[in-house]
Formats: structure tokens, C-alpha cells, sequence
């Protein structure tokens, strides 16, 4: 087995190839809320709520699951994290197959191109949104959950707030996706040719740990950052309207590449009749802001 850089071994991922184990996890997982204020079950208890008569058979796999995701304490059974988390992905979907699909459908939003309507789609668990003839804004990887009673356009915004949320990480050298040691580096020289926005500076945006690596507008690596989101909440507009669209920072920033290494970079923000200057390190940590 290939070397997976977290200490898992062959049998961590045995443990959980069995349905019975699986709802094991299901159970703890909803337990989770009341057990603050009341006792995590017992052996009993949980036998009872995964629906298994055979005890032998249920202490098997509930000593399979430990001690890599169940504890036994005082005689009752909790979930650890990594427990948690494997019942999340699977209720968002992510384990799915391509279940869910969307068709192309237009957006409120043009192309910076050619001023044609911007398309979005939903697939093999990404959301696309682009232009038909210029090729891809942007395509962020969004489980099927994010789908459920939502509208494709409720699931744009939805992508582009967490995405802001993904970059104030970055920009505190946290992955949001594996909480390695992540961050923003820049000048990046090249960008796949389907980007839509030409003559832009760009930055990469890459965890040291896991998968997560792309190219990110330099401008863009001040999302979420107080002084930005108050500039754009002062008009009316949020982290979708920053990212995409005429208010998008890529497009109204002027984004300067000093010599010097302090500052390594300056940004020039006009939205309206506002403007706002932040600076950069080399790392895209914001050193200094004026409105």
C-alpha cells in the first residue's frame, strides 16, 4: 500500500468496509448533540439503536472500530473525530456516485470577454460556471448535499462564501481541507488557458500536505478580510459579487508588483466611488490597509 503520509494502515481502512461498522459511526455521530447533556450509550444501548440481535457479532465489529474511531469510557462509547468525519462526507455525498447532475443554465453574470452570459452546471461533484465560448470561471469541488433544497444559484453563492472562507485560511497558512500547512505564493507565470480573465497577476494557492493547488488572482487573496468585506458590505455586495461578476476584485483592483520585497505587493481596490489599499508580503499576509 502506497505511503499515505497520516499514519493509516491497512487495517484502519478494513475497519470500515463492513455496513454493519458503518452504522455504528451513524449512531455515535447522532448521539453527538444530546450526549453533552446526557450519557453516551452503552454497549447495550448502542446494540440496540444500530439494530443488531447477534451480540457476538456486534462486539465484533464494535472492537474492530476501536481504538482508531470509538473509545470506550466508563463503560460507554464515543466517536472520535475521525469518526465524525467520515459521517459527514457521507452525508454530503461525496462517496456518491455522479447521482446528481445539473444542466447548463445561465447566470446573471457576463463574461469579461465578450459580455455573453456566464453558464453554470453541476457534475462529477463540481460546480462549473463559465463562458460557453471563453471556457471556465471557476470549478469548485461541491458535494451533492450542497444541492439538496437548494437552487443552482443558491449553490453559486454558497460556493463562493465558502470559498472566501477558504482563502482567509490560506492567507493564515491553514489548508481548509486537510489543516496542513497551507498558504499563497506569487508571481505564478502561467494559468490554464480557459481562464477568463487575461492580464491579471496571478498567485498560487497550495497546501504543503494534501491534493489542494491552484492558481488564485492576487487580488483575490485578500477575501475575507475585514477591511475588503466591509467595503464591499458598505455597498451592498458580498463575497460572490468579489469573485465574480463587474464588482469581482480581479477586475477593479489594480494590483502592483513593487521591486522592494516590503511591500511585495500593493492592491488598489475602486469599487464605485470608494477605494481601498491593502499590502502585501510575499506570502500574501496583509501588512497594511488604507481606506
Amino acid at each position: 500500500m502506497a505511503d499515505t503520509g497520516s499514519g493509516a494502515n491497512d487495517s484502519t481502512y478494513a475497519a470500515l468496509t463492513d455496513k454493519t461498522r458503518i452504522r455504528i459511526l451513524f449512531a455515535l455521530a447522532d448521539q453527538y448533540g444530546d450526549a453533552w447533556s446526557a450519557e453516551w450509550p452503552s454497549f447495550s444501548e448502542l446494540r440496540e439503536r444500530v439494530g443488531v440481535d447477534d451480540t457476538s457479532r456486534f462486539s465484533y465489529h464494535l472492537d474492530e472500530l476501536q481504538d482508531d474511531f470509538v473509545r470506550k469510557v466508563d463503560g460507554t462509547y464515543r466517536p472520535r473525530v475521525a469518526a465524525l468525519e467520515i459521517v459527514s462526507t457521507i452525508r454530503a455525498g461525496t462517496y456518491d456516485g455522479d447521482t446528481v447532475a445539473v444542466d447548463q443554465q445561465q447566470t446573471d453574470y457576463e463574461c469579461p470577454s465578450c459580455e455573453e452570459a456566464l453558464v453554470a452546471s453541476y457534475r462529477h461533484h463540481q460546480l462549473y460556471v463559465g463562458c460557453p465560448s471563453h471556457g471556465a470561471a471557476i470549478a469548485y469541488p461541491t458535494p451533492p448535499r450542497a444541492l439538496a433544497d437548494r437552487t443552482l444559484e443558491d449553490v453559486i453563492d454558497l460556493s463562493f462564501r465558502k470559498h472566501a472562507c477558504d482563502v482567509r485560511l490560506f492567507r493564515n497558512d491553514v489548508c481548509p481541507h486537510c489543516w496542513g500547512a497551507a498558504g499563497f505564493s506569487f508571481p505564478r507565470d502561467s494559468v490554464p488557458d480557459s481562464y477568463l480573465l487575461d492580464d491579471v497577476a496571478y498567485a498560487t494557492a497550495k497546501c504543503d500536505t494534501c491534493w489542494v493547488s491552484y492558481p488564485i488572482p492576487i487580488a483575490q487573496t485578500v477575501l475575507g478580510h475585514p477591511a475588503v468585506e466591509t467595503l464591499y458590505s458598505t455597498h451592498e455586495l458580498g463575497p460572490t459579487d468579489a469573485q465574480i461578476g463587474p464588482h469581482n476584485l480581479a477586475r477593479i483592483s489594480e494590483v502592483a508588483l513593487p521591486d522592494s520585497k516590503s511591500p511585495a505587493a500593493r492592491i488598489n481596490v475602486e469599487l464605485r466611488a470608494d477605494s481601498l489599499v491593502l499590502e502585501l508580503d510575499e506570502s500574501c499576509h496583509v501588512t497594511d490597509w488604507q481606506r
